[in-house]
């Protein structure tokens, strides 16, 4: 397979879109601190920092273990099992490596993985920068790919992820996808005719809104305003009293929950109620029942809701994951579940070798067949990218 090179932006076919709002119910999360996840896992999964030894084949997990990125852990938990349920007799099990205990720097967490020999495939990372930061780690380009690793990333949406390197491959839509959707909800199920937006000024953010903007417009829709905003930084009323004054039918966030939650509380000391639409990190604006009253009808992409199987998705995945974690899954628990189920599967039909794991992936969904996943089938490009993923639009109610 050829280095990889270019954007191939438009590689990816278009998702389906789920023109109802779908329904969402945020049910109260069930986490544990970051200090306890260890201690919450069956003795059939191990669980090392990275850098211990082992005899097992570990599967990294790029990602924070706070409240929000538990969901991560869990899916990548709950697909060892199935793993190491399943395996041949004699195989090597499967087990979990968590980054080095304190470490900050997503350069130095990709480059723990690639020097421990017992990882087999990352799980991550989970944003698109961070993602693109450690590509060049993964494939080992300072030591002319000697021990480089395959990082199957989550939720890392844009373009460019899937171009970075021939090791970093990706399951989830991309920000485009993300954009389409939200658009063509916009303008055909909410006919909406005036609209702004707001955006985390960040890689994501201006990408989001690059490319959601002009196909606003394209489709009769005009764009009021495109302003950026730093996280935990900007001051929200301002952009309320301004957004309110031109009286648009819908606004959109490209950022997080909490970003949106702020947002929302000084649109209403202003005054006004849009329609609020978000990208799919403002799923998480309603965690528990105080939070789904206050923040009820804001609706957001998602790549997966437990109760909108994708056409063909794996059954079975939620309920096994509510017996589990006694919590229904969010599409971060979804899509890692899968890229640890692809890992694994990899390493079981073409052995523990890095580089037999990575060109069994590249061969899935081209000359092998696609996967059969949680989030609905995986197929790979020639970039690693999945392509032919769908985004509906989730809503969140009491």
């Amino acid at each position: 397979m050829p280095p990889r090179s270019g954007r191939g932006r438009g590689r990816a076919a278009q998702p389906a879109l789920c023109r109802a709002a779908a329904g969402w119910l945020c049910l109260p999360a069930l986490l544990a601190a970051c200090d306890g996840l260890e201690a919450r896992l069956p003795s059939s999964v191990v669980v090392r920092r990275a850098g211990a030894a082992g005899d097992s084949l570990y599967i990294g997990v790029a990602a924070n273990p706070s409240a929000s990125g538990v969901a991560f852990f869990q899916g990548v938990q709950l697909a060892i099992e199935e793993l190491n349920a399943s395996r041949p007799a004699g195989a090597r099990p499967f087990a979990l490596r968590q980054p080095p205990a304190g470490q900050t720097s997503q350069v130095a967490v990709a480059a723990a993985f690639r020097d421990d020999p017992t990882v087999i495939g990352v799980v991550g990372h989970t944003g698109s920068a961070q993602t693109l930061d450690a590509a060049p780690v993964y494939g080992d380009v300072e030591h002319g790919g000697r021990n480089a690793v395959v990082a199957v990333s989550p939720t890392a949406t844009n373009p460019r992820v899937s171009q970075a390197s021939e090791w970093v491959f990706r399951v989830c839509p991309t920000d485009d996808d993300g954009a389409s959707a939200l658009a063509r909800f916009a303008a055909d199920s909410l006919h909406a005719r005036r609209v702004a937006v707001i955006f985390r000024n960040d890689l994501f953010g201006r990408g989001f809104t690059r490319t959601i903007a002009p196909l606003l417009e394209s489709r009769g829709v005009t764009v009021t305003e495109r302003d950026p905003y730093l996280a935990g930084v900007t001051t929200y009323a301002a952009y309320a009293e301004r957004i309110v004054r031109s009286k648009v039918d819908a606004l959109v966030i490209a950022g997080g929950a909490a970003d949106a939650a702020d947002m929302i509380r000084a649109l209403r000391r202003a005054g006004g109620d849009p329609v609020v639409l978000g990208t799919d990190d403002v799923a998480g604006i309603g965690t528990d029942f105080a939070a789904t009253q206050e923040f009820r009808g804001v609706r957001f992409t998602s790549f997966f809701l437990p109760e909108r199987p994708a056409p063909g998705a794996l059954r079975g995945f939620v309920s096994a994951y509510r017996r589990r974690f006694r919590e229904v899954p969010n599409h971060r628990a979804a899509l890692a579940y899968d890229a640890a189920t692809l890992i694994g599967r990899a390493a079981l039909a073409a052995g523990p070798d890095r580089r037999a794991v990575r060109d069994w992936l590249a061969r899935v969904g081209r000359s092998a067949p696609s996967h059969l996943g949680a989030t609905g089938e995986i197929r790979f490009d020639e970039y690693g990218g999945a392509v032919g993923k769908q985004v509906l639009i989730g809503e969140v109610r009491p």
